[in-house]
């Protein structure tokens, strides 16, 4: 955004060559300059008028599944305590994309496609791939991935809901579920993001909250956890920051960072919580703006 002392210097600049009508082209390359400064850089981002960046949005919920221990923010951390901690595969495996429900094939009331953004390998950028079929059956994907960042259903003509069942990426080999969409959702929903080595995340800003407590007023830790060398072992992360909400009152918080924390590639950022119950349905997302390396 343009500053207040760089636009007085140029309406200046045009002020004196007004009414010269030899310099029009002058005062026209001047307007031109003070439209391009005066553009939201955040904006023209998000429309890729600016080469090497691109913006990121990440949510996660785990879905009364903050339990007293730590838990991360997806869609397997439930009350049922189904997978507290996400899980990447152990190497680059293909994934097959499957649902529970019979519904969720061609044709029927349910899914029967699935986008996938994933990472080839920590060193190549992100691709996406699309699978279609029977997903109750179980389709694999043609391209294997070190790390699924989301998952969104693309509805069929018959669709009366985005998904019927639960929706889960397997890894080969080792069967680690790494991404699901629960029934009805339509995409992932899990504060996890995988960055190859030819990129740099910055995080501009992370918000989440906790649901209202029905009785005893609770609490939660939330973090933003790091693992910088993903390519050598997939587990351990690193404390990046720490918020606590209240169930009392208004529990959201929206933390702006203007001194970004940086998070150089291969790495991957997740967000952890723990409550103090368990149970708590508690929300998350955060924004990262990525440039290539070099740029």
């Amino acid at each position: 955004m343009i500053s207040k002392a760089e636009y007085a210097n140029i309406i200046k600049r045009i002020d004196e060559l007004e009414g010269d009508h030899r310099h029009m082209a002058h005062i026209g390359a001047l307007r031109k300059e003070m439209n391009d400064l005066n553009k939201d850089f955040f904006l023209e981002v998000a429309k890729g008028n600016i080469a090497g960046h691109r913006l990121v949005n990440k949510f996660g919920n785990a879905p009364s599944g903050v339990q007293t221990t730590t838990t991360d923010l997806w869609a397997r951390a439930d009350s049922t305590t189904t997978q507290q901690i996400w899980l990447a595969p152990t190497a680059a495996r293909i994934h097959t994309i499957s649902s529970d429900s019979a519904s969720d094939t061609t044709g029927s009331t349910g899914a029967n496609s699935v986008t996938i953004w994933y990472l080839p390998d920590w060193d190549t950028a992100e691709a996406q791939e699309t699978v279609t079929g029977n997903l109750n059956s179980g389709v694999a994907m043609s391209n294997a991935a070190v790390i699924i960042n989301r998952m969104a259903v693309n509805p069929q003509s018959t669709s009366t809901t985005s998904n019927a069942g639960t929706i889960i990426a397997t890894a080969a080999t080792d069967s680690t579920i790494t991404a699901a969409i629960l029934p009805g959702k339509g995409k992932t929903q899990h504060a996890i993001y995988g960055i190859p080595s030819t990129e740099t995340a910055y995080m501009i800003n992370w918000s989440g909250s906790i649901d209202k407590s029905q009785g005893t007023s609770s609490s939660c830790d939330l973090s933003v956890s790091f693992n910088p060398n993903p390519d050598v072992q997939t587990t351990v992360f690193l404390r990046e920051q720490d918020v606590s909400v209240q169930s009392d009152g208004t529990s959201l918080f929206n933390r702006r960072m203007a001194n970004m924390p940086i998070f150089a590639g291969p790495g991957i950022i997740k967000i952890q919580a723990i409550g103090s119950a368990n149970d708590l349905d508690v929300q998350i997302d955060f924004d990262l703006i990525l440039i290539e390396n070099g740029v």
